[in-house]
């Protein structure tokens, strides 16, 4: 009875889980023949791409080789006869015995004619680990080993490494074409500023002294006695004094004073106006306290201070003309003394001779 039981329980178990599994399957398939009918008007409007993504996306969810099919016959429309060969293959594979013989003779003829439109290519040059793209599209790091199938037409191939320049390439194709591409990158140079240049100073240079001529001694003529026959009356050295005159600093000394002192004549003419302004701003104030006195008060101080300013330029330029008048004084070199000498004849009752004499 209990063998009976456990029995039973299972096949309710098992017939949950049957039920579930269609629920999704129905539930999968719904989904799926949504995004195939999107499809279906996708391609009818000729939005094509998008007709793709569409059918892709059916195909992913329940794996029906019918969906294939569809997919190869847009790939032929847009022209991309690698990506449409692929898709027929697929269809072939996935559907088997299930494909009827009509329909795969059908599609190998369709498979023929689009590897005719197939070009393949050789990719050579770029360094280890280059990241190569064609026409945009990565298709995988350097080496490529397989043969790399393109539809005919110009296509880019372009390859990039780090440490190395970038380059691309441009190639067209044929059908059926085999072509070698030679892609090299060149090493990335890294440019260095130059050296500063060098400066070369030039030893220095010892000053040339300029050595003074030894002096020499002026030679004095030797004095030459006076012959005794000729007396000397009178011989007299005139006094030799320097000429006095007034010096540029003594000039200069009574210009700045004479400034000085207008200076400050100016500074008290400016205090007296001030003190005037100033008595009539506080008659206006104390009476209107209107603008007027607002601008009597300010000339009074404009003037004091001019005044303040013109009686200590005066003052500095008076006290300077003083010093510059004293320094300024002329040398006076003493006048030499009056030296004469004279020799006379003397004549007296019991004397007769000569008499000399001099002032030194």
């Amino acid at each position: 009875m209990r063998s009976m039981v456990k029995q039973t329980a299972f096949l309710v178990i098992i017939l949950e889980a049957w039920a579930a599994s269609r629920a999704a399957q129905a539930g999968e398939n719904e989904e799926a023949r949504n995004h195939y009918d999107r499809a279906l008007k996708l391609v009818d409007d000729g939005q094509l791409e998008g007709a793709i993504v569409e059918f892709r996306r059916s195909y992913d969810l329940i794996h029906q080789f019918a969906v294939l099919y569809n997919i190869g016959q847009v790939f032929v429309s847009l022209a991309k006869p690698v990506e449409a060969v692929d898709a027929y293959q697929r269809y072939l594979a996935d559907g088997g015995e299930r494909i009827p013989a009509a329909r795969r003779a059908e599609v190998e003829g369709k498979i023929a004619r689009q590897k005719a439109r197939i070009a393949t290519l050789e990719i050579h040059g770029p360094p280890q680990g280059a990241m190569v793209r064609l026409d945009g599209m990565e298709i995988g790091r350097a080496p490529i080993a397989a043969q790399v199938r393109v539809g005919v037409g110009t296509h880019t191939i372009a390859a990039s490494a780090e440490g190395y320049d970038p380059a691309e390439i441009e190639v067209t194709v044929a059908g059926e074409d085999q072509q070698v591409v030679e892609l090299v990158l060149a090493k990335h140079m890294v440019e260095t500023p130059p050296p500063a240049p060098v400066v070369q100073t030039p030893p220095p240079v010892a000053p040339v002294v300029q050595t003074p001529p030894p002096l020499v001694a002026p030679v004095v003529p030797p004095a030459v006695a006076p012959e005794a026959s000729a007396p000397v009356v009178s011989a007299a050295v005139e006094p030799r004094t320097k000429p006095k005159s007034i010096s540029n600093l003594r000039i200069a000394g009574i210009a700045s004073s004479t400034a000085g002192v207008a200076g400050m004549v100016v500074g008290a003419v400016c205090w007296a106006v001030a003190q005037s302004r100033h008595d009539d701003g506080l008659t206006n104030w104390d009476l209107y306290r209107d603008a007027k006195a607002h601008q009597l008060r300010g000339e009074a101080q404009n003037y004091a201070t001019a005044g303040n300013v013109a009686f200590i330029a005066g003052g500095v330029l008076a006290a300077l003309g003083v010093v510059l008048y004293f320094v300024g004084a002329p040398d006076e070199q003493a006048a030499a003394p009056d030296t004469h000498a004279y020799l006379l004849p003397t004549l007296a009752p019991g004397f007769a001779g000569l008499n000399a004499g001099g002032t030194w």
